[in-house]
């Protein structure tokens, strides 16, 4: 049989044995075929031809190194050939080491092939071109990251709460590229297998089913994802990391000093499953865990199925901040069951989870606390419109030619959001959930494009009742720039009784002591502090601490507001708060806009740049990204 299947090789075979005879000194990749030069494919932000060449399952095997900080093994990939005469495959890298590539054969033996790797294009790395012959649906690629990889955060134990290295990976939008060699790109989804080697005292997890609840000695773990997934949802995390139960399918992870407070943080956790699923159907991810990540985590949560990243900065000790939660859980079903296939449209993975996570945090604490949250968020969009890119302010935008990162900005979250609360009055919100709950359904498991929602919109919605919506009304909230003139602002009576309050004490009517705080909401103390922006100086804030103590606060929202206001004021004991704050904090929620406004102040700019170079070393790298193009130290 192994001589028929040679045969059948065409003349990729005698490329291959010319290859192969190479004798350079140092190991070389293999000579390239003619027709190996390739660009960008279907997804501008990605080299994958998968239309051609999928990826189906991948299997992992990876030693992670604490101290060279790589992870170094190898992947084999499951192909689908839905064009089985085209002979190549091309892969997303990017700052990769390439030591080998095999094809498998059909009968398990390994055959040399020709790769090359090509130009470097920046942000989107180098792609992997393999020569792939006729009847082959497995490769095996030897490879390791390298310490800067973009996608991995290795932290040294003086780093961490726990005095113990630690790893964590992110590999959304398209990082996925610098730690595995994939199709990196939304559209593509597979299922895999993965067997880690780290160290003996360290814990190993990873978004898949197979997560230990205490530490294995062996050092060797084994995970395996049913359900197929997109490359950005790839996660792994290496740490001294202590588990804690919450609920029959639930629990949490985190290093030993936040595994208590976490726990008794999250203790809602598995009734908000249970009001996801009475929204819009079953959970179908097995388990949900949470893992809480090291401070310098520079988003506050990442959704990766079964096991979502969160940050510190939301265990506030009274439940407060539970939206983020609520946020990463409803990617469980918006984004992780139905995903956008390019980042054009975000607005899928996102607009629908700030909608559903508004509905979850609407079952849990009603509606007042639900209007508060979108009040923030309309007032917030209203700022991100007025200063955006035209070509930004619309819920589809070209992103071809930028970053996908570029993509992370309040527009698809809370203008999608907005979309479907306008979506949800005009239909009536039964009919909007059982058409909901139908489109969960009915694109399980698939990327979809912003124009396949059209098309099932306008059938299921606006055919299906008629009169209510039109399409062009729906094209406008797609297409046009700006939000439309008949979106729905939301209002919180809540919050206009904060106004007048405030109102009447910047008048000098009322004394602080006769503000009713402690009937406010953590939602209302921070439309209070984004209303004094400007307003205060030093003396002023030195008598709110010592009425409120908001210098000493635990609840980082409410913190950082009011060390933004403390760097407007030149308010002393805010700045030394800010200085410890800057140096432990890594969110980019918080940092950026903090050097962001230092650097416009007319004194604080070269201390910024003191202290960023002094926490640099424990941010992530977008965190680092972002603070030097806020201080002008990095160009846009």
């Amino acid at each position: 049989m192994k001589v028929l299947f040679v045969k059948s090789i065409t003349v990729f075979a005698t490329i291959l044995l010319l290859a192969a005879c190479q004798t350079d000194e140092a190991p070389q990749p293999l000579k390239p075929a003619p027709d190996m030069k390739v660009e960008v494919g279907t997804d501008p932000h990605s080299f994958a031809e998968y239309e051609k060449v999928q990826i189906s399952h991948m299997t992992l095997d990876l030693d992670a190194d604490m101290s060279r900080r790589t992870l170094s093994g190898h992947v084999v990939l499951d192909l689908e050939r839905p064009e089985p005469g085209f002979q190549r495959l091309v892969l997303d890298t990017r700052d990769l080491d390439i030591h080998d590539v095999n094809a498998i054969d059909p009968d398990g033996d390994f055959l040399p092939v020709s790769w090359h790797l090509g130009k470097d294009h920046g942000h989107l790395g180098r792609p992997l071109v393999i020569v792939l012959p006729q009847g082959i649906s497995q490769v095996r690629i030897d490879y390791s990251s390298r310490p800067e990889a973009f996608g991995l955060q290795w932290l040294d134990a003086e780093q961490t709460s726990s005095g113990r290295p630690f790893m964590f990976s992110q590999s959304q939008p398209h990082y996925a590229r610098t730690w595995v060699p994939l199709q990196d790109t939304p559209a593509v989804r597979y299922t895999f297998d993965a067997t880690v080697r780290g160290p003996r005292d360290l814990m190993v997890v990873m978004g898949a089913d197979g997560n230990l609840f205490e530490l294995n000695a062996t050092g060797e773990y084994h995970f395996h994802m049913p359900e197929p997934i997109p490359s950005y949802l790839m996660a792994i995390a290496i740490g001294d990391l202590e588990f804690a139960e919450i609920g029959p399918r639930s629990g949490v992870y985190a290093e030993p000093q936040w595994i208590g407070p976490a726990a008794e943080e999250f203790d809602v956790l598995e009734e908000m499953i249970d009001i996801g699923e009475n929204l819009y159907g079953p959970y179908r991810w097995g388990r949900y865990d949470l893992l809480v990540l090291p401070p310098s985590f520079p988003f506050g949560g990442m959704e990766n199925p079964r096991l979502s990243y969160v940050t510190p900065t939301i265990i506030a000790g009274d439940g407060s901040l539970l939206a983020l939660v609520a946020h990463e859980l409803a990617h469980s079903w918006s984004g992780n069951l139905v995903t956008n296939a390019a980042w054009r449209d975000l607005w899928l993975n996102e607009g629908f989870t700030v909608y559903f996570e508004a509905r979850i945090m609407e079952a849990l604490y009603g509606a007042e606390i639900r209007d508060q949250l979108a009040k923030l968020a309309w007032d917030g969009l209203q700022d991100t419109l007025a200063q955006a890119d035209p070509r930004d302010r619309q819920l589809v935008r070209d992103l071809s030619d930028r970053d996908p990162e570029q993509a992370f900005m309040r527009v698809p979250y809370d203008m999608g959001r907005f979309f479907l609360d306008w979506l949800e009055d005009r239909f009536g919100r039964e009919t909007f959930d059982a058409f909901l709950r139908e489109y969960f359904d009915h694109f399980a498991f698939e990327s979809i494009t912003s124009e396949d929602f059209r098309d099932y919109a306008r059938e299921h919605l606006v055919e299906a009742h008629p009169g209510r919506v039109s399409m062009d009304e729906i094209d406008e909230w797609l297409y046009e720039p700006g939000m439309p003139e008949f979106a729905i602002a939301p209002e919180s009576d809540a919050f206009e009784q904060v106004d007048d309050w405030g109102e009447r004490w910047l008048a000098g009517d009322i004394e602080l002591d006769e503000l009713p705080v402690e009937d406010w909401s953590v939602h209302q103390w921070r439309h209070f502090l984004i209303g004094l922006e400007n307003k205060l100086d030093a003396e002023t804030m030195m008598a709110m601490d010592n009425e409120f103590a908001l210098v000493e606060q635990q609840n980082y929202e409410i913190l950082f507001l009011w060390l933004m206001r403390a760097i407007e004021a030149e308010y002393e004991p805010g700045i030394e708060r800010l200085e410890q704050f800057l140096l432990e904090v890594g969110r980019n929620k918080f940092t950026r806009p903090l050097y962001a406004s230092l650097a416009e102040s007319d004194w604080g700019r070269d201390w910024a740049v003191e202290v960023y170079e002094r926490a640099r070393p424990g941010y992530h790298p977008l965190t680092r990204q972002a603070a030097e193009r806020a201080l002008g130290l990095s160009e846009e």
